[in-house]
């Protein structure tokens, strides 16, 4: 090659870069292929976490990289027009309205309707709430004030959850002109719009991710969803936005390398994190900084870059219908088995999101870009459109978030007959209710009870609130039952698997005149070991164990009634026999005598969720479990016989029958949620639990 032909080969090479920085800088509403892909790979991202959460723990980190796609181009929509002259907040929000609402109201319908006919009533209240807080976009702030665990498969989990992260977008937008509006202001008084900018940008990505880690570290489950903990996010994208038309000008073999090495920590986070990494936290901003370089770098044309894989037609049709793809998704994944029995587990999850991808490409065809055609900038509608839209908008959002909040009502009917019924049925308890059944030649003779859309009440920790501490309470706090008077002192003690003993252990001490003392934290075992968690909850529960101990060992109790969840896993002894073994040895020390009680059957083990929802669909007789399944190993059972004078109650033959645990027993339900047992049937277990505790007590 000749110097003249070199030379001009490295003319054209700036020439591209130069247009590829004016590019960078063009209009927010060019479609760049490199947004595209970054858009297919996030929500590929999800869908596959949604589906295999073992095989890809790490994907919901797509969500991330959406909010920084979200900052980048919406910071890009605001600051040109603020730039000219020429913005107006409200044919910024009628933009936003028509590019995103109409789909995402669609499917919200859509969720409703399939609810309403087809899901049990006991789901209606919860599902209606959270389809109406979707529908005016504060399901993120819903989900927090429930402490939602985002990667944890709850048995109840809503077919809208996912709205989280577009309720905190909605918001993002809100806000978003107002903040960048000062950034005008203050660049009339500087020399650098970019750098007046940053100045709004900067602090509040820093106030934002130092909020993001802190409430991490105190509540994780809370801080995934509120927007203050995302914010940064948003605003790493504006920044990125801000300098990208300068990184532009680097060389492209450069931007070609930061763009392989942002996809490639996105693919490491995805397979490395999971349900235990504290997030957002700091830990977010690793795929935060690399879908920011793969922003930056633009699409770099060099022969080993991506943009041959980024301009790949499969690539951009999955990114142009990314934002319908993901609101189909997940309603499918939830609803579909409730249409089809045979769509459960993961192939279910397969048909779904197989079922999504044409979904969302209707919606996109047929929704999203005729209306985006029709209210794009300078149509000749532009005059009305704001208002307008802005009518259609609320009516459209009245029409789905007033009925999904008219199905809670129509359920509150049958709650206070339930609560009724409830009260009468234990009132006339005979030899063939609940587990007295057990023992009496019965044939099932009413209706189950609780009724289902009550069961999640008939929890102890609801219905004595305040004996059950949880999050960062670290105060050993007490309440009595029992004979308050009584001369045996008992205190019970553990997690929820514990406090479910409660109601059946308050009848026991009223008959043997035992004063009945809880000591009780929600998934906080009494143990030497910790249960694995994240942030400050788990040292909170670690600070309460240790007052508790303390309290024990001080407080002279007669005896130490204790139980937890057989799944919990620990930290540093992955059996947890010695943890327990170690916390009881004072305790016996001080004269006290222990009795664990095994835990009882798991029903989400052995493939049941939600034991309410399957005995409203398949009847009382169609959601008893195989023993061998729902049985897990329990440590409490290892560490008794390991731990002199320490005593083990087994009531395993008041869950299980021969060859299966019934979801019904003498027609009461044995469990309100998950594993959780009934306070109705626990208190029917007095009699056998007392029996058992006369055995093995001095």
């Amino acid at each position: 090659m000749t110097a003249t032909s070199s030379t001009r080969l490295a003319e054209q090479e700036r020439a591209d870069d130069v247009a590829t920085a004016q590019r960078l800088r063009g209009s927010a509403s060019e479609i760049r292929p490199e947004i595209q892909a970054l858009r297919a790979v996030a929500v590929l991202l999800v869908l596959a976490y949604h589906v295999a959460p073992a095989r890809l723990p790490g994907g919901y980190i797509g969500v991330d990289v959406f909010f920084v796609i979200s900052g980048f181009l919406i910071t890009a929509h605001i600051v040109k027009p603020l730039r000219r002259g020429t913005f107006t907040f409200r044919g910024f929000y009628a933009r936003r309205a028509v590019r995103l609402l109409p789909a995402s109201l669609l499917v919200l319908a859509f969720t409703l309707a399939v609810t309403l006919a087809v899901v049990p009533q006991s789901r209606w209240p919860q599902f209606g709430q959270q389809i109406a807080a979707s529908a005016l976009y504060v399901e993120n702030w819903l989900l927090a004030g429930n402490a939602t665990d985002y990667s944890a498969p709850a048995a109840n989990v809503s077919p809208v959850q996912h709205f989280w992260s577009l309720s905190a977008e909605e918001q993002f937008y809100l806000v978003w002109p107002a903040l960048l509006l000062l950034g005008l202001l203050v660049s009339r008084r500087t020399r650098s719009w970019r750098l007046a900018f940053a100045a709004v940008l900067v602090p509040l990505a820093l106030v934002s991710l130092a909020w993001s880690v802190y409430r991490t570290a105190q509540e994780p489950s809370a801080a995934y969803f509120v927007t203050t903990t995302r914010a940064w996010e948003f605003a790493a994208g504006g920044l990125t936005w801000l300098v990208a038309d300068r990184l532009g000008l680097l060389p492209r073999d450069r931007r070609a390398l930061a763009s392989w090495a942002g996809l490639a920590v996105i693919g490491a986070c995805a397979l490395l994190f999971s349900a235990r990494t504290p997030f957002p936290g700091w830990v977010a901003g690793i795929p935060v900084v690399a879908a920011a370089a793969v922003l930056a770098a633009g699409l770099p044309e060099t022969r080993w870059g991506p943009a041959r894989i980024m301009r790949w037609r499969p690539v951009q049709v999955v990114g142009d219908m990314s934002y319908s793809l993901y609101l189909w998704h997940w309603p499918l994944i939830v609803l579909l088995p409730y249409v089809v029995s045979q769509a459960s587990g993961a192939r279910g999850r397969v048909a779904a999101v197989a079922l999504a991808f044409p979904l969302a490409y209707l919606t996109r065809r047929y929704v999203e870009v005729p209306l985006m055609e029709r209210y794009r900038p300078g149509s000749g509608s532009a005059h009305v459109r704001p208002g307008v839209i802005g009518v259609a908008v609320a009516c459209a959002m009245a029409l789905v978030a007033v009925p999904a909040l008219a199905a809670d009502r129509t359920v509150e009917h049958r709650r206070e007959q339930a609560w009724a019924e409830l009260d009468a049925r234990v009132a006339a308890a005979g030899d063939c209710f609940g587990a007295a059944a057990l023992d009496a030649d019965c044939a099932p003779g009413g209706d189950v009870v609780p009724d289902p859309v009550i069961a999640d009440l008939d929890d102890f920790g609801i219905l004595n609130r305040g004996c059950q501490v949880r999050s960062t309470t670290t105060e050993a706090r007490t309440c009595t039952f029992g004979d308050p008077s009584g001369a045996t002192s008992v205190a019970l003690v553990g997690d929820s698997h514990a406090a479910q003993w409660a109601p059946a252990l308050d009848l026991v001490g009223e008959e043997r005149g035992w004063k009945v003392t809880t000591y009780l934290r929600s998934g906080c075992p009494v143990t030497q070991t910790r249960p694995a968690g994240r942030g400050t909850s788990n040292e909170a529960c670690g600070v309460w164990e240790r007052n508790v101990l303390r309290a024990l060992a001080e407080g002279d109790f007669d005896v130490v009634v204790t139980s937890a969840l057989a799944g919990t896993v620990y930290t540093e002894d992955p059996s947890g026999v010695q943890g327990f073994t170690d916390a009881w040895a004072p305790l016996l020390e001080a004269g006290s005598q222990v009795v664990a009680i095994r835990d009882n059957p798991d029903p989400t083990h052995a493939g049941i969720p939600s034991t309410p929802v399957c005995v409203e669909e398949r009847g009382p007789l169609g959601c008893g479990t195989d023993p061998g399944r729902s049985l897990r190993a329990d440590p409490l059972v290892e560490a008794v016989s390991q731990t002199p004078g320490a005593d083990l109650v087994d009531l395993t033959d008041r869950f299980c029958v021969e060859d299966t645990c019934p979801a019904v027993i003498g027609d009461v339900l044995v469990y309100h949620q998950a594993q959780h047992v009934t306070t109705t049937y626990m208190r029917s277990l007095a009699p056998s639990l007392g029996a058992a505790l006369d055995e093995v007590l001095d």
